[in-house]
């Protein structure tokens, strides 16, 4: 065999091992994750992701690779956050066409299209054009979770949440909580927190 085809194979194998061994160090490298609350405290039930966002932080110690962000009404400039992740869970009030109250859970494609088609309490719109131009980027997560409560009503300056948004704060951090296990991220209980302490 000529010296010249023998180097070829043997490159040729080198590079097949090289990419392998990339390939497990991504996979067994930590997935940075984004828990992502969108809304505004100041907006009645339109603040219910923000809330949900700060009980999770409040009696939850999440691992280094998961940062929560309280996105707030900042839409497009959200981009780099969007981007910079593998996975995301957006917390947010968002119109589902059912009962005040109601949450509900979609992910992948349906959550972008959601987000898309009935876009989060007016405070949070602005963020499905972020999503938007991360897909069209082709740096947008790799998985999405839309975890989102029916509100009674986002146009009322200055007044808290409904009651019935209200009973579902737990749910919405469980929610959440329970995602992340899935994921391999899954918070510690806060032992200071005086609801964990019981």
């Amino acid at each position: 065999m000529p010296r010249t085809a023998r180097d070829d194979g043997a490159v040729r194998a080198f590079a097949r091992r090289a990419l392998a061994g990339l390939a497990k160090r991504q996979a067994l490298a930590p997935q940075r994750v984004v828990v992502l609350a969108l809304g505004n405290v100041q907006w009645g039930d339109a603040g219910l992701g923000v809330l949900a966002l700060e009980r999770l932080k409040a009696a939850w110690q999440c691992p280094a690779q998961v940062e929560l962000v309280e996105g707030g009404t900042r839409g497009r400039a959200l981009l780099p956050v969007v981007e910079s992740t593998q996975r995301l869970i957006v917390l947010t009030a968002i119109d589902f066409g059912l009962e005040p109250g109601t949450l509900r859970i979609l992910t992948g494609d349906a959550a972008a299209e959601h987000l898309y088609m009935r876009r989060p309490s007016r405070p949070g719109m602005g963020f499905a054009d972020a999503l938007a131009c991360a897909q069209l980027s082709g740096r947008s997560p790799r998985e999405i979770v839309l975890i989102g409560v029916q509100p009674q009503g986002s146009d009322c300056y200055g007044a808290g949440l409904s009651s019935t948004v209200r009973a579902q704060l737990d749910a919405t951090v469980d929610a959440a909580r329970l995602w992340l296990r899935r994921w391999r991220v899954a918070p510690l209980p806060r032992l200071e927190h005086p609801d964990i302490l019981g």
